[in-house]
Parts: structure tokens; sequence; C-alpha cells
């Protein structure tokens, strides 16, 4: 079987050659060329495209040898086809190898499934403005269906999942010395080396004001987990990290180091506000965040997570999906995924339809490789209604959805700036200007490290000027489909 899809997105450029200079030369450093591929293996793949498009199998014992042929040669192939220099290669060939890897595969799991599901775009990517004849029965449209098996696969491996029991101790630990948590909430960042000197004020920042509200401070830089072999986006180091540290803490309070707590507001505790041990209608949440509403954009760049039993479920349940290819925003698609499967386990708990991944589909990229967020945000929304009512009113044992029109500690900075009183302000995104953020902050980067500057000067501008912590959400936005 083909390997792991990690290893051909970062390693075949240097174990494999070109896919061909062109369709007459050899393919890599063997014999075949892509003419050969598409003169021997057109008709394999336009038959698979039509059995997979009727949901028949594409590969079986009864298959005819021509397919099994093309199959087992493409297997080798398909690392090299895969390679990103699509204006350098066969085009057609590519795709015809990469189309049989990705109908023919076992879909056995999720991960596997998006796997394959990528292969389909990539291939479709090679032939999408030609289209050549054994493509014409559809391959583009075998991406949308293929994107709902790979929800309908996780469907049923949610299924097998169990919602730990709520419970107001706290998850046993292998604590410092006597085996306990610490009792304290500590303020985890996450930051590759690499990265380190542009977010150096923000994390001094977060420090002080972690010591400000007495909690403890975090600073991950071993990026093990994100680094070769696994390959994985930066944002998941927060998220392992998470995993290696709870058991020590309270709670923790993940954050990102593109944000910045307005300075007037530096007395408001935002794991108060969350709420991890103030008791309410359900008590102490497991996980809680800032709720989000139409149109705005879903973010999970401030969460605090309880160092309990179900705590450590939801992380499992998130890192689960670090393996699936090709999530929105990396990280962000798996997070609010993860939401709406424990929402439908608590559905399912008190009797009512739970949740069927219908979402997921929306998770992965579509036949041009784009992400439709747009998409995905109208299902979670009217997912999250169902399952635990609406916007700044949900109910849920496990999560506290916090209301940002009463305090909103994760106010995502975008077209309409810092118009939106809020507790902390959010610079998500690619492009950002570091320096912008600083000056809004108000002081010089020289005089974050210091943390009895930085008390002087919140101080100095919560005298100045009231904190007013929430207000209305955005509610218009451009249609039909912008998600602001």
């Amino acid at each position: 079987m083909w390997p792991e899809l990690w290893h051909w997105l970062c390693f075949s450029a240097l174990t494999f050659g070109k896919c061909g200079a062109s369709c007459a030369a050899p393919l890599g450093e063997g014999a075949i060329s892509g003419t050969d591929v598409i003169n021997g293996c057109s008709r394999a793949a336009e038959l698979a495209i039509q059995l997979a498009a009727a949901d028949k199998p594409v590969l079986h014992d009864d298959s005819p040898d021509f397919l099994k042929g093309c199959v087992s040669l493409s297997e080798g192939l398909v690392g090299l086809a895969f390679q990103e220099a699509a204006s350098e290669v066969c085009p057609e060939a590519c795709a015809i190898i990469l189309a049989l890897q990705g109908l023919t595969a076992e879909l056995e799991e999720t991960a596997r499934c998006t796997q394959t599901l990528l292969l389909l775009v990539r291939a479709y990517g090679f032939i999408s403005e030609s289209e050549p004849s054994w493509a014409m029965s559809g391959l583009g449209e075998l991406v949308y269906a293929r994107r709902e098996q790979c929800a309908k696969v996780r469907r049923l491996e949610v299924e097998r999942f169990r919602l730990p029991r709520h419970a107001a101790a706290p998850h046993p630990s292998a604590g410092p010395g006597s085996g306990q948590t610490t009792g304290q909430v500590a303020v985890l960042v996450a930051a590759t080396p690499n990265k380190i000197h542009t977010y150096q004020p923000f994390l001094n920042l977060w420090r002080c004001y972690a010591l400000r509200h007495g909690m403890g401070f975090i600073l991950e830089t071993d990026d093990t987990e994100v680094s070769p072999p696994h390959h994985r986006a930066p944002n998941w180091l927060r998220w392992f990290t998470a995993k290696k540290y709870l058991s020590y803490y309270k709670a923790l309070l993940v954050v990102d180091p593109d944000q910045l707590i307005v300075p007037e507001c530096w007395n408001v505790s935002i794991p108060a506000v969350l709420g991890a041990w103030s008791g309410g209608a359900f008590g102490s949440p497991d996980v809680a965040t800032r709720d989000f509403g139409k149109p705005q954009t879903l973010n999970n760049g401030v969460v605090l997570i309880r160092s309990s039993q179900r705590g450590h479920f939801f992380l499992d349940l998130l890192l689960e999906k670090a393996a699936w290819m090709q999530n929105i925003e990396k990280d962000q698609g798996a997070f609010d995924e993860t939401v709406l499967e424990i929402l439908g386990m608590e559905a399912n708990a008190r009797g009512d339809e739970g949740y069927d991944s219908e979402c997921a589909q929306y998770v992965w990229p579509n036949a041009k490789g784009n992400h439709e967020i747009a998409l995905y945000a109208l299902c979670w929304w009217r997912a999250s209604e169902r399952l635990a009512g609406p916007f700044g009113a949900r109910h849920s044992s496990f999560f506290r959805f916090a209301d940002p029109r009463l305090v909103d500690v994760n106010h995502v900075v975008g077209a309409r700036g810092l118009e939106e009183p809020a507790v902390l302000h959010h610079f998500a995104g690619r492009s950002k200007d570091w320096d912008f953020m600083l000056e809004t902050f108000g002081m010089a980067r020289r005089n974050t490290g210091n943390c009895q500057r930085v008390f002087q000067h919140v101080d100095s501008r919560a005298a100045e000027k009231r904190c007013i912590p929430g207000g209305p959400p955005v509610t218009e936005c451009e249609p039909p489909m912008l998600v602001c």
C-alpha cells in the first residue's frame, strides 16, 4: 500500500524525480513514460471513475486485469505524481496515477479517507482545464462525493466514543511531588523557535498578565510535534502542549501570541469570565471559550480547559484530528468539529438526536483545493443551535460559551478594526502588523519585558479610561457568503 501522505508532501521531491519533463520522458528512474501511462491506463481510470460514481467497489477479485495492472503500476508512482511542479510534469499521466490510487484505497478511517481525498483533489487540479475524455464521467464530482464519504466514516468513528461522566474532582495527575494538581491556572502559549523574536513583546505581556492574576505561565518552544517526520502545522503545537501539562494544573488558559489584553481591562480575569470554577447550572465546565454567532468567523484563539477526565477527553478527540489532511485553518476546523461531536454526545445522553458529522465534509477542500469556510460556518451555526441552543444562550454541561455581548475575551480584529469593545483583541490571520499591535497597546517593545512598567502603564490607562468588556456583536456582513 502507498506510503503515508505526510512523507509524499515533504520528501517526494527528494526521493523522486519530476513526473517527466514531457509526456514522452521516463517517469523518475523507470522506463515507463507519461505517454505509456496515458495509453495504457486511461481506460482503467475511466472505469474506476464510473464505478465510484455509481457507488460500486472499484477494485475486487473479479476486477478486469487491465484495471488491476494499472492500479499496481500507479502504486509505485503515486509519490512522484503528487509533486507540486504541475507545469513541468505530464499532467494527464499524473492525474491517472492519483485518481487510480485515490479511488481504490480502503476508507477504513477518517485520516486515511482524507488522504485519498487529497489525491483526488490533486488529480483534478492536473486536468481541470483540459479534462481529457477518460475524466469526463465526473472526477471533479467525485471529490465532493469523497468528502461526504469521509464524513460518514467519521460518523461511524464517533459512535464508538462515550462521553465521560461529569465530575467536580480534578483529573488524577502525576503532578509535582504529591501526584496532585497544583490548584493553579496556567496561561499556555506555544511558539516555534523561529518565531520567538517576532512574538517576544507579546509573550512578555502574557507573562505579566499571568503574574497579575496569580497564574502560572507556560511557554512551549519544543516543536518536536510539528517538525519532521510529523510535518504538522505549527498551530497544533499548543494542543499537544496542553495535553502534556494539563494534569499539573487546575486548568490551562490556551492563548495565541498575536493577541493583547486591552490596557484598561487588565484587572479582568479571563479564567473567571470563562468560569472554570464558578459553578452554575451544571457546575464547572470542562472547556470554555467565546461564543460565536452569525456572521463572525469561528476562532479558537482563547480556550480554557479544566484538568478533568472530560478535559483530557476533549484534547484526545481534538488531537486525533491532527492526522486529518488539509483541515480548514489547520487546527480550527478540527477544533470546531470536536465541539460539535461532543455536543452531539451530550444530546444522545439526554435522549435527543445527536450529531451525524454532517458538517465534517466542509472541513476539507473542494475539487479546486479551496476551503469553503463560509459553508462550514453556516453548517456549524445550524448544528450547534440544534444541539445546544442559540448564540449567547447555549446549554451544555461540558462547555461554557462566553457571551461576547457581556464580556468579549476573543475579539477577532477584522475590517471594523478595534471598534467593538472587548477585553482582548486578537489580530488573527496570516498578514498582520506587529508594530501596529504594539502601538495599539501603547508601549515600546523594550519595556514589555519589565512587568513593573507594564503594570504602571495599564493602571494609568485604567485610571483614564473605563474598561468596556463587551458590546453588541457584528450583525452586518456582505452577502451572500462572506464570513467576517
